[in-house]
């Protein structure tokens, strides 16, 4: 009894195992953000890794990591004063979304609704007689002009929504392309282009 036993358990958690396996995807894709957050602003390329499980044959939840930019402004000075040359924004999030989804020979397409914790760190150097729309203002000289800097470094909230289209390259690979638009607290707004591998378990 014993022996018969062992080895249909076994064999029973290797089918499930294999069966949610079978479920799941890993994800590594790279992109391009144009970001804005009050008064600071950039166009950067950014990166993600995540991974998915497949709820139901129409719907997928999915979740991990993506750098939205990492953009550094130049030199402040008094010819890109309050412009976005001179303004640095960085956000890096944790994401988890729900996609919907309608699959055809071609692959799949998806749609994206999802929730981001963003760490958001910003500067925005303006002049002296502006106000900070966001952050705090710290009085700095340029060239021996009076001017401020607006910063910020803060975790905030998000929304993200999206469009995108898995094509099948085989059983096990697709490759993914995917237009978002996230929006948060601290008037953060980005919209972000992505191009990635999508590895199917």
């Amino acid at each position: 009894m014993k022996k018969t036993l062992i080895p249909a358990l076994l064999m029973g958690l290797f089918t499930s195992t294999t069966a949610v396996a079978n479920n799941m995807y890993g994800l590594l894709s790279a992109g391009y953000a144009d970001a804005k957050q009050g008064q600071a602003g950039g166009k950067d390329v950014g990166y993600s890794f995540g991974m998915g499980y497949e709820l139901h044959r129409q719907w997928v939840l999915e979740g991990g990591f993506q750098q939205l930019l990492d953009e550094q402004g130049d030199a402040p000075s008094l010819t890109n004063l309050g412009s976005e040359d001179s303004s640095s924004i960085k956000a890096d999030a944790l994401y988890l979304a729900l996609l919907g989804k309608a699959s055809s020979q071609a692959g799949t397409l998806f749609y994206r609704v999802g929730v981001m914790s963003v760490k958001l760190e910003s500067q925005a150097v303006i002049a002296a007689n502006q106000s900070c729309e966001r952050g705090d203002a710290i009085a700095l000289s340029i060239e021996g002009t009076a001017a401020l800097s607006c910063e910020l470094d803060k975790t905030i909230v998000a929304g993200v929504v999206g469009l995108g289209f898995d094509f099948r390259l085989s059983d096990s690979l697709d490759l993914r392309i995917e237009a978002q638009h996230v929006r948060g607290a601290e008037d953060f707004e980005a919209n972000i282009g992505q191009i990635g591998i999508r590895y199917n378990f």
